[in-house]
């Protein structure tokens, strides 16, 4: 099939809910592509149009192609033969997703000298989308970073295996008694795709963004939020590449607020203050402390409605099950567990920039694994 007098399809790279993203040969200018095809369906085709903008922004603004960011060539419309109009996004070719490359491995985690180059170059592309445009990518997640090489990865030992098999019996999930072999990517250079949702500093910020397991706290309680929600989202990746598991598995907001306690920090007081003033006040409960040595003084505090506000006895035991940073981390690794927590701090003004998190001492670490 030739799209646009030009382009011919050579392969099926992929289909997603949004349509389907082809590999053709780009005939004008002799080189590989791939074609991102949106379906007909009129959400998906506004982003798509948002998406094309901002990818030109990117290219203009990164002629040496060194933002870690999917490089575009051109966008054109492909009319079908029951008469739909799609919108098609042309790119350079890219590898797989961390997600394919972990599901491929069972979801065991990646090898800690690929999340050290894996997260600093996350935090490259999102330091030139912040400084460099005033842009939030606003869906970071595993499916949304891709292997620049299209390498099939290579076959090496796993060394933590035992706390892996542990790990997934701790969560309630059966043991992997025949396991296929582990495989390591063929290069660690990765760059960032999936520009739909993006949202300069300047424009309307929709209440709601991310993958709900990597949406920061800040969303949840509708206090607004800015491009420091981006490292939020690259704090719950890089757990999710050491431990090959979310660290938030939930689908309620209350649990996920209540499992975010257990694992990284308290809220505080000023931040549920603001919750009780905004359409998420069902989050919180404000408490009536004990007078009784003082009668004539009256004071109250303020907590997450939790584990009143919990939805079953069950969701109550998953956020007790759950453990902190420091201990899904083995203790040779520490330096990870500490490097994600300084993404994670509940209150994104104490969250660091992407340029000030790339000079965390994690970057300094050498590790043998």
């Amino acid at each position: 099939m030739l799209l646009d007098s030009r382009y011919e399809v050579k392969d099926l790279l992929g289909d997603g809910t949004f349509g389907r993203v082809l590999q053709a040969k780009d005939l004008k200018n002799n080189r590989k592509v791939s074609v991102k095809v949106i379906r007909n369906v009129e959400r998906y085709q506004r982003n798509a149009k948002h998406e094309a903008g901002m990818l030109r922004h990117i290219r203009e603004s990164d002629p040496n192609r060194t933002s870690r960011c999917l490089h575009f060539y051109d966008s054109f419309f492909h009319d079908t033969e029951d008469g739909a109009r799609l919108i098609c996004l042309v790119c350079e070719v890219l590898g797989m997703s961390l997600h394919d490359l972990m599901k491929q491995n069972q979801y065991r985690g990646f090898w800690v000298q690929d999340i050290q180059s894996i997260s600093m170059q996350c935090l490259q592309a999102l330091n030139f989308m912040h400084t460099e445009l005033s842009l939030t990518h606003t869906d970071l997640k595993i499916e949304n970073i891709l292997f620049v090489s299209t390498e099939p990865p290579q076959e090496w030992g796993f060394l933590r295996e035992a706390s892996w098999q542990e790990g997934r019996e701790r969560i309630g999930m059966p043991p992997v008694s025949q396991q296929s072999p582990y495989l390591r990517p063929a290069c660690t250079k990765v760059k960032l795709i999936d520009f739909g949702n993006a949202t300069y500093e300047r424009e309307t910020h929709p209440k709601v963004i991310n993958t709900r397991q990597y949406r920061a706290p800040e969303v949840f309680m509708d206090l607004g939020w800015n491009e420091r929600s981006d490292l939020w989202a690259v704090g719950c990746t890089i757990m999710e590449l050491y431990t090959g598991s979310l660290l938030f598995r939930t689908q309620e907001s209350l649990e996920h607020l209540a499992l975010i306690e257990q694992t990284v920090a308290k809220f505080p007081e000023r931040m549920l203050q603001k919750t009780k003033t905004t359409q998420q006040e069902r989050f919180v409960l404000e408490e009536e402390e004990d007078s009784s040595s003082c009668p004539s003084s009256s004071s109250s505090h303020i907590r997450l409605r939790w584990p009143e506000g919990a939805t079953s006895a069950a969701s109550v035991n998953r956020v007790k099950q759950q453990r902190g940073l420091q201990k899904l981390i083995e203790k040779k690794h520490r330096a990870v567990a500490e490097f994600a927590a300084s993404l994670l701090a509940v209150d994104p003004s104490q969250r660091p920039s992407a340029q000030r998190a790339l000079e965390h001492p994690f970057f300094g670490e050498r590790f043998l694994d």
